[in-house]
This record gives structure tokens, sequence and C-alpha cells, in this order.
């Protein structure tokens, strides 16, 4: 059996990574990678379906690409929900909305590192690790 630091660490997908993902958007190719280990919130599918639908994308067809995805999507719970109260003032100090939150508690809960495109969460003092997939761009 392997030891816990022999394991490759988790990735949780934010909805940007999703979508860059999906539209081969600049640093795809860091989310691709990292896929294998990587898991996202049921949150974030239900954000990520919303907005590639709103984009254009037709709803069968989105749904058969998302799930076809090899990652687990984790579901967000009471628990998690109580854990992340002293992320409630990223709100409107930062602007950080509830999804990216959701993200952020996710990780920190599941000692994994959450993925993003948002530079700005790298400045943010979490207790969380963050992983930008794609350098210098807001969401």
């Amino acid at each position: 059996m392997r030891s816990k630091t022999e394991l490759p660490t988790l990735h949780i997908l934010d909805t940007s990574a999703l979508i860059a993902l999906v539209h081969h958007e600049p640093g795809w190719e860091t989310v691709q990678r990292v896929l294998g280990n990587s898991a996202v919130c049921a949150i974030h599918l239900t954000e990520a379906i919303t907005k590639l639908i709103r984009k254009g994308g037709e709803p069968r067809l989105v749904e058969r690409y998302l799930r076809a995805l090899p990652m687990p999507v984790l579901p967000w719970n009471e628990e998690l929900a109580w854990e992340s109260r002293d992320l409630a003032p990223l709100a409107w100090t930062h602007g950080i909305s509830l999804a990216d939150r959701a993200c952020l508690a996710m990780a920190r809960h599941l000692d994994a590192i959450a993925m993003t495109g948002d530079a700005g969460w790298a400045n943010l003092d979490l207790n969380v690790r963050v992983a930008l997939f794609r350098e210098g761009k807001r969401k």
C-alpha cells in the first residue's frame, strides 16, 4: 500500500477550469494534465453547464462532454456549508462568488489544490493551496 505522501495531489477544479477545458481556452492543457487526479464540486458542474449553454452549447452535447470527463463530481453538503463560514466575508471584500468559495472550501476540506484561472486567489490568505492554470488573467 502506498503512503499518503506518494499519492498524487487532488485538484478541485473551479468553473473557469472546466470551461477552459471544453473550449480549449488558454491554459486548458494544464487542466487536462491534472484531470486524472481531479474532482469537481456539484456547484461548479451546475455553473459550468449554465455558462456553456449560455455561450451557445447544445444542452445534450454539453452534458455528454462533461459526463465523459474522468473525474468524480463531489456533493456539496451541510458539513461543507458550515466549514465555509469563514470564507463568507470574501463575497463583499474581494467579490468571490458562492461557487468560488465552495471550490476553496472543498479544496481546504480535502487537503487538495483549488485550480482556477483567477490570479487573485493566489493573493488571498486562506490556508488553501491554489494552482493557476493560466497566468495573469482574471476570470
